[in-house]
């Protein structure tokens, strides 16, 4: 079993746009192998506003959170705890965002690789707003937003290649996402940026240093990723975050994150970041 995560926030000064954003994103998902999403409300809605919002869709939401914006490191740790109580026969959990559009059965190449292969974390090809695809260095044109068009394009992007980088969406084996504890609230302050490379790390010595693991882009499913990548332009918490991943793995995690990432920004940003803190 596959359960979602997804995080909802609205902005009041962009609510039309967000709410476009929204309903592809959740009219597209109705397509899924897997229909169960915990939703972490980061606002601005109530819940029961979002919970009226939600009823149309053919989806099973749960609503977690209080429309407080926490961020997506709390707001992410909390969806997979909240999964690991209540969802005790899950395996597998995924992490989405709102500005994403889904083909059909998406997830079920992700979930057949990890039931086959010794892997903490897979993701899937994803093409962002510009016909970009991220490790497949291949441009495409964007069809009209008429989600049955997106539906045959991501289908028709979809290749057997199997490829060294990350991407969200990403579905993690929930055993092992459990075994390294998640995203650590704790060190990780800030409300985003920096989390995925605490994964990956946390999965990475989880592994050991001798089985030189390294995260994987499975290209038999294509999703739409509007904004791909971390966020690092948006300054809230940014280095409060990469304080705290370095107080989680040291100098060092910074050396392995350079070899763990494929594409070039965080290559060079973590080699330099090893230089200048060692």
């Amino acid at each position: 079993m596959l359960v979602h995560t997804l995080l909802f926030f609205l902005r009041e000064n962009s609510l039309a746009l967000d709410l476009a954003r929204a309903e592809k994103c959740l009219k597209s998902l109705e397509k899924s192998t897997f229909k169960t999403i915990v939703i972490y409300n980061q606002g601005f809605w109530d819940n029961d506003r979002l919970q009226d919002y939600l009823e149309p869709f053919s989806l099973d939401c749960t609503i977690i959170g209080s429309g407080a914006n926490v961020g997506i490191v709390e707001g992410r740790q909390l969806c997979f705890e909240w999964i690991w109580r209540h969802f005790p026969n899950a395996s597998f959990v995924s992490e989405l965002h709102l500005d994403m559009v889904f083909t059909h059965n998406w997830e079920a190449p992700l979930v057949e690789y990890l039931e086959t292969h010794n892997e903490p974390v897979v993701g899937c090809g994803i093409v962002d707003k510009f016909g970009q695809m991220p490790f497949q260095n291949t441009a495409t044109t964007i069809p009209p937003s008429d989600l049955n068009a997106f539906d045959d394009y991501l289908t028709q992007l979809s290749v057997d290649s199997i490829a060294h980088g990350f991407t969200h969406p990403c579905v993690h084996n929930l055993d092992i996402l459990k075994e390294i504890g998640g995203l650590d609230t704790a060190l990780l302050k800030g409300k985003q940026a920096f989390e995925d490379d605490s994964l990956l790390l946390g999965y990475y010595y989880y592994y050991g240093t001798k089985a030189n693991w390294k995260p994987k882009v499975n290209y038999n499913t294509v999703v739409y990723h509007e904004i791909g990548g971390q966020r690092y332009d948006l300054a809230d918490g940014v280095m409060i975050n990469f304080a705290g991943l370095i107080k989680q793995y040291g100098v060092m995690g910074l050396k392995q994150l350079a070899g763990l990432h494929a594409n070039d920004w965080s290559v060079h940003f973590f080699k330099q970041q090893y230089a200048l803190n060692r």
